[in-house]
C-alpha cells in the first residue's frame, strides 16, 4: 500500500503539460538526429569521403588525414556519433516516459544502459584527441618528438578508435538500448508496430555489424553493407518515434 502511495506521488509530482513537453523535446531531438546520421552515410561514398577502415589506419594515416582534411577526419573518428548520441538522450528520456505505466522496468532499463552506452563512447572518443595530437605532430621538430606523439596515437587509437575492440562496450550498450526500447514499442503498441519492428531491426543489425567490425578482420565491406542497412532502419526509427511523440505533446 505504501508503495503504491510513493509511485502514485512520483506521478503526480510530473504534471501532464510537463510530460508533453518532454514528448516534444524527445520529437525535436529525434528528428535532429537525421541530418547527422544522413551525412555519416551520404560521406561513405562521396569521392574523397574515404577514411581508414576500423582498425586499418595507422597514426600516420590519420595524422596525413587531419593535416588534409580536419573535418573529415573527425567524422571518421566519430564526431556526428557524438551528436547523435548526445541527441539521442531525449529520445530515450521520452520513449521511457511514454512507456512508464506499461513497461517501466524494461523501458527504464534501456534508458539507463543507452545513458551508460552514451557516456562510455562520448567519454572515450578519440576524434579530438587525435586531432590535438596531430597538431602537435605538425609542429614537431626532431624525430624523438614524432616517435612520442606517434607511439601515444597507437594507444589512444587502440583504445578508443570506432568499431575496434577499444569501443565495442559503448556501441554495444547503446544498441542493446535500442533493441530493448523497440520491444518495449512491440509490446504495448502506443507506438505503430512498424516502429518497434524498424527499430528492433536496425538495432540488432547495428550490433551485428559492431561485433563483425570490432572482432572480425576480413571483409569489412559486407559488415559495412549490414551498418548502412541498420542505420537506414534507425534512422526510420527515429522519423516514426518523432511522428508519435509530436502527437503525444
Amino acid at each position: 500500500m505504501a508503495d503504491t502511495i510513493m509511485n502514485n506521488d512520483n506521478e503526480l509530482s510530473v504534471s501532464p503539460s510537463n510530460w508533453r513537453g518532454i514528448y516534444r523535446i524527445g520529437a525535436i531531438a529525434a528528428l535532429a538526429i537525421l541530418p547527422f546520421g544522413i551525412m555519416d552515410i551520404l560521406i561513405t561514398f562521396l569521392p574523397g569521403g574515404a577514411t581508414p577502415d576500423p582498425g586499418e589506419g595507422t597514426v600516420k594515416d590519420w595524422i596525413g588525414l587531419f593535416q588534409r582534411d580536419s573535418l573529415l577526419a573527425l567524422r571518421g573518428l566519430g564526431l556526428l556519433n557524438i551528436f547523435t548520441l548526445v541527441l539521442g538522450v531525449p529520445v530515450f528520456y521520452a520513449l521511457y516516459a511514454a512507456h512508464r505505466r506499461l513497461s517501466k522496468p524494461i523501458a527504464l532499463f534501456a534508458l539507463m544502459l543507452f545513458l551508460m552506452g552514451a557516456a562510455i563512447y562520448i567519454a572515450r572518443n578519440p576524434a579530438f584527441p587525435m586531432q590535438t595530437l596531430a597538431t602537435k605532430y605538425t609542429l614537431a621538430t626532431t624525430d624523438y618528438q614524432r616517435s612520442l606523439l606517434t607511439a601515444a596515437g597507437e594507444a589512444i587509437l587502440a583504445g578508443s578508435e570506432d568499431f575496434t575492440s577499444g569501443s565495442f562496450m559503448g556501441f554495444f550498450f547503446i544498441n542493446l538500448a535500442g533493441i530493448l526500447m523497440s520491444s518495449v514499442i512491440m509490446m504495448n503498441r502506443r507506438f505503430s508496430a512498424i516502429t518497434g519492428w524498424a527499430g528492433f531491426v536496425g538495432f540488432i543489425c547495428m550490433l551485428i555489424y559492431s561485433v563483425w567490425a570490432s572482432f572480425i578482420p576480413w571483409f569489412y565491406s559486407g559488415a559495412l553493407v549490414l551498418g548502412i542497412l541498420g542505420g537506414l532502419l534507425t534512422l526510420s526509427w527515429y522519423v516514426l518515434v518523432a511522428q508519435k511523440l509530436l502527437k503525444l505533446g
